[in-house]
């Protein structure tokens, strides 16, 4: 059989949270009686290597931003544990034959430590009262979280920039080591001589598994308020109504919740 029909494939997940592990599997197939060595390689520097005739086989370099677990390595498969961000690059394998002597690469992956959300995103409306004609302008924070979240608006389901609407982003100046990270985005929505009944606002965040503006059912944390734009003569009390639905984070989504925050707002009082 020729060198180049000797098939090598890294095989790990593209993401893993911060403090978690990750596993590395080098697939090929190279017959045991032929198989001389492997190497583990993160950006071209090598992190373990096996060497069949040798008294340990194994041998573990430093790995940034993680531990190498040398008592569950086999002599195709690594678990990085303890991750921190540094351990975010790019990784590969190679094998060599021992007859005849060759060696082939896999192509690198990417592996990305990422720091997850840990509470809902947050809408902030300074006055209780909103009269006809008047700007609302709305505030919202996301949770800390590496890579910065993404954050986009919806109003009655509409992505904010598609409508006449004004937004300022940036991002929250913190530490990336310890991993707060946050984005900020205000939201204005020009008044009205005749308002809406009802004006929707979904505020979608979600950490870099899709560029900004996806659909705001997946890959995200997501709040949203509901204000009712009434004429009244007389205010009324402040309707207040919170739903939550959580669920656990999946290879695809990462973590995804939902929260729903009503509120009823009428004339601002004379």
């Amino acid at each position: 059989r020729g060198h180049t029909e000797v098939r090598v494939e890294l095989q790990m997940e593209r993401w893993a949270v911060r403090g978690g592990s990750v596993r590395l599997r080098c697939v090929h197939d190279v017959p045991p009686h032929l198989l001389d060595k492997v190497v583990f390689l993160r950006q071209g520097t090598k992190i373990f290597q096996y060497i069949r005739d040798r008294k340990p086989p194994y041998r573990n370099f430093t790995t940034p931003g993680a531990v190498l677990n040398i008592a569950l390595a086999t002599e195709n498969s690594i678990i990085l544990q303890s991750l921190d961000f540094e351990a975010t690059g790019s990784y590969s394998c190679e094998v060599s034959l021992d007859t005849p002597i060759y060696t082939k690469a896999s192509s690198g992956k990417q592996l990305t430590v990422f720091q997850p959300q840990k509470h809902h995103p947050r809408i902030d409306i300074p006055s209780s009262y909103l009269s006809s004609g008047e700007t609302l302008h709305v505030n919202c924070v996301t949770a800390p979280a590496l890579p910065p979240p993404h954050i986009t608006w919806f109003v009655n389901e509409k992505k904010m920039d598609e409508l006449v609407a004004h937004s300022h982003k940036f991002r929250v100046p913190m530490n990336e080591r310890n991993g707060r990270k946050g984005l900020h985005r205000n939201f204005e929505y020009e008044g009205q001589s005749t308002p809406p009944s009802l004006v929707a606002l979904t505020h979608a965040s979600h950490i870099a598994t899709k560029p900004p503006g996806c659909s705001v059912k997946e890959n995200q944390v997501q709040s949203s308020q509901v204000i009712d734009v009434k004429e009244r003569e007389k205010p009324n009390a402040i309707e207040n109504t919170n739903r939550h639905k959580s669920r656990k984070s999946s290879r695809k989504d990462l973590y995804w919740t939902l929260s729903n925050h009503q509120h009823s707002f009428t004339n601002q009082p004379t």
